[in-house]
């Protein structure tokens, strides 16, 4: 973990993973269960997760298809990676090819650009899970 023998972990999905593990198992899990308690074990899960989503959506810069997308509703949720906000976000997205649909996502964004009820926004979504959805 702080590499006492071991190797540190670049890819950052396996950094993630990696991570996880410790915290929700074996001796360390136990001792930070014991010491940070639920509450915030649950807020650090929670910060995991989204991690992982925004690890998740990098290759959907390159292989997701481009859509636009209107906010309906915004939310800030508490969290914050790479000290960007997390907020969940309804969208109604158009797609280039097929109908318009809407979707809930949280996602990472911009401190310096953070989207307002009726903007229109530039997404990548992907297609097979219309839940993973990219601002550009």
């Amino acid at each position: 973990m702080f590499g006492f023998g071991k190797k540190i972990e670049k890819d950052p999905k396996k950094a993630l993973e990696q991570a996880d593990k410790t915290i929700n198992s074996g001796l360390t899990g136990f001792f930070t269960k014991a010491f940070v308690g639920k509450e915030s074990l649950d807020q650090i899960n929670h910060s995991l997760d989204v991690a992982k989503q925004y690890t998740d959506s990098g290759n959907l810069s390159q292989t997701g298809m481009p859509a636009t997308a209107d906010v309906l509703s915004i939310e800030d949720t508490g969290a914050l990676v790479n000290y960007n906000p997390v907020v969940k976000m309804k969208l109604n997205i158009t797609p280039q090819f097929g109908p318009a649909f809407e979707q809930m996502v949280e996602i990472a964004v911009s401190k310096i650009a953070i989207p307002r009820v009726g903007d229109k926004i530039n997404i990548k979504y992907n297609p097979a899970n219309t839940s993973q959805v990219l601002v550009v």
